[in-house]
Order: C-alpha cells, then structure tokens, then sequence
C-alpha cells in the first residue's frame, strides 16, 4: 500500500468512528468505549454491568492494573450545564463510596466538541475537594482522545469495529482509492497527505457559538469528506445522521445546509472565474435537473442576491428532501470545480469548511446571520 492510500485510508477510518460516536449514545457509546479499552487492555480492563437492585455502582469500566474507574455519560441529546455537573458529582463521589480500592477516575463523554466551561470547572473543584483522599481525577475523555487511542491500535482490530476493506486488498486493488487519487493525480503526494490531515482535523473544530450549528456542520462536513473519499455508503449515513438532527433541530439543519452549499458556490465559481451568481443561473436554465431539484438552486441565489424574505421548511419530509438536495448540490459543484479547472476537491473542501467557520468573522459575504432573524420571526 503506499503512503499517500494509509493516509487516505486512515482519514476514512476517522470519519467513520466520529460518525459511529456521534450516533451513539447511551449504551451504544459505552458499548463502544469498552470495546475499545478491551482492546487496549485485555488483561486489565473490565467491563461493569448493572445488576438487580445495586445498579453499575457507579463503574462503566474497572482497570484492575492503575486502579482506574471509568464514569460513562452519553445522553441523547445535549443537557444543561447543571445538569451534567450534577451527574459528575453524584458518579464520582458514588464511585468513592463503593470503590475504596479506586486510585484514579476519569469521565468519559461522548461530546465531540468537548465539555463546557462550566462542567470543566466542576471537575476542578472536585479535584480540590477529593485532594487528600487518595484518588486522582484524571483528564476527561471525549470522542477526540477515544479516536487516537483508537488510531494506534492495530488495523486489523481497528477495521474489527469499523469494517471496510482489508489493508491487503489495498495494495493490489486500487478499486476503492478510485474517485480519490486520479481526481488528484496533478498533485504531489505529500500535499494530499497534508490535506487529508489538515482536513480530518478542521471536521471537528465548529464552535458552540458560531453562527451555525457545531454538530450539524460537523455531520455535513463528514458527508462532503466521504463523499471526496469515493465512499457513497459513508456519504449517506452520515445524511442520515443529519435527517436525524433535523428533527431535532428543523432550522438549524436548513441555515446549515443551506450556508454550506452557498459558501461552496462562492468557492468553486472563484476557481471558474465567473461571479456566483452566474454559476446558480447556468444550472437553473441549462441544467438538466429535476424542477424540485432547481428549487434548491434559487433560494440559494434569492439569498446571495439578498433578495430572500426568509425561509422555513415546517414539513418533515420536504425539509429533508431540502437539506439533503443542498448536499448533493454541494458536492456537485465541487465537481465541477475539479473538472472546469482541475481544483483538486480536498483543497475547495478545506476552503469550504475553514470559511463556514468563520462565518461569524467574514463580514457578511455569505449573509446567514440575516437570514437567521427573518426565517426564525416569519417562517413560510
């Protein structure tokens, strides 16, 4: 296998344990945690059950070498700050009372974007409080630090809990790698390795006070990446995680789908040196799409052209259609991007997911926050 297809290959396999940490919760995320550390430590870690009227007492995981006791918490959804403070305080002064043998304690957590200010307090004054018992409370865990425990264990097991191709059928079989090195083919091999690396890490890197939705564009750009990887089954699960959110969050998913499709228009109509506005009307009249399909495309150029009253989607399905239908869009044009002017895709990527990270810095270029206000007072 060569170097750059481990690198792309590697890039695969984190999109999909964050797309399988962001799906799980509950149980699911630590089922997921255990299999991991019984992986990394299969002598030492054990797994802890609840059992009958005494629950877990306190223990989803026991490391019988450090002493160490692993305190789970994977809500569905997002909980309040106080919430969350409440149920590290209760676990782990739990743990102390049922676990005298406990030596270190760490909280496990499936937020991809890491734990609050708030909550990372909390820890630190139960650090203080605990000083003089003889139990470290160690970093927190997150999704984050499971992947690179995660990374360095052998493909084989990695490829256990992912599935996929075997690293041997890579080396003879370039079947996989097909959508991703020739549409790259002009490009040294060491700048796709700085990309991907680049780009694996900018998935993660949305902010809870961003103009956007963190998770919503954490999924979407996932979606953009597998779909740049080749990988059409990865595209679409991580598309279902955000019809998921979409129920969830109605316009949340659409001010996202909708400012990653617009933004990526910008791009790609930049590297075609022809205003943006220009590439949405070439594909309204000459394209050869579905009506419904250009229906995506002018409310994307009503909103570049400022001439938007606002839009919300109420219906479920048809909101779906929607977000789904700018995604495609997206990946359209970055396709055309590649074959007009040979932009290679992971750089417009980068371009694209940088800038929607930005968009609370970038001075009104891709307008959301006016949109915000009209769709959330007048929604139709």
């Amino acid at each position: 296998m060569t170097t750059t297809s481990k690198w792309v290959q590697l890039l695969w396999q984190e999109q999909k344990f964050k797309l399988i940490a962001l799906e799980s919760a509950a149980d699911r995320f630590e089922d997921l945690f255990t299999r991991i550390m019984r992986q990394v430590n299969e002598d030492s870690f054990h797994v802890a059950r609840a059992a009958g009227s005494a629950g877990d007492m306190k223990c989803d995981g026991w490391d019988s070498e450090s002493k160490t006791l692993y305190a789970v918490y994977a809500p569905f959804s997002r909980k309040e700050n106080s919430e969350v403070r409440g149920k590290v305080r209760s676990d782990f002064y739990g743990a102390m009372e049922r676990w005298p043998e406990m030596r270190k304690w760490r909280f496990v957590h499936n937020d991809l974007f890491g734990l609050s200010a708030a909550v990372t307090r909390e820890l630190e004054v139960l650090r203080g409080e605990s000083s003089g018992s003889g139990v470290k409370i160690l970093s927190d865990w997150g999704p984050q630090e499971l992947w690179g425990i995660f990374r360095a264990l052998p493909e084989r097991d990695r490829l256990d809990l992912l599935g996929g191709p075997l690293p041997e059928s890579l080396d003879g079989d370039r079947e996989w790698l097909r959508d991703v090195i020739p549409h790259h083919e002009a490009v040294h091999p060491a700048v796709v390795r700085s990309a991907v690396a680049a780009l694996s890490s900018l998935c993660d890197n949305f902010q809870p006070d961003a103009v956007i939705d963190p998770v919503c564009a954490s999924v979407l750009a996932r979606a953009l990446t597998a779909w740049w990887l080749g990988e059409s089954s990865l595209f679409e699960d991580c598309l279902d995680l955000l019809m998921e959110q979409s129920d969830v969050s109605p316009f949340e998913t659409q001010l996202t789908a909708l400012g990653f499709l617009i933004r990526c228009t910008e791009i790609c109509a930049a590297q075609m040196n022809m205003p943006p506005e220009d590439l949405l009307r070439s594909q309204l009249e000459y394209g050869e799409h579905p009506e419904g399909f250009k229906v995506i495309l002018q409310v994307a150029l009503d909103e570049l052209c400022g001439e938007g009253q606002g839009f919300y989607i109420e219906e479920s399905e048809t909101r779906k259609k929607f977000i789904q239908g700018c995604a495609k869009w997206t990946t359209d044009f970055l396709g055309m991007a590649w074959e007009g002017c040979g932009y290679p895709a992971i750089f417009a990527l980068q371009d694209l997911v940088t800038s929607m990270q930005r968009l609370d810095f970038n001075e009104g270029v891709v307008n959301l926050s006016s949109i915000r206000p009209s769709v959330a007072s007048k929604p139709h």
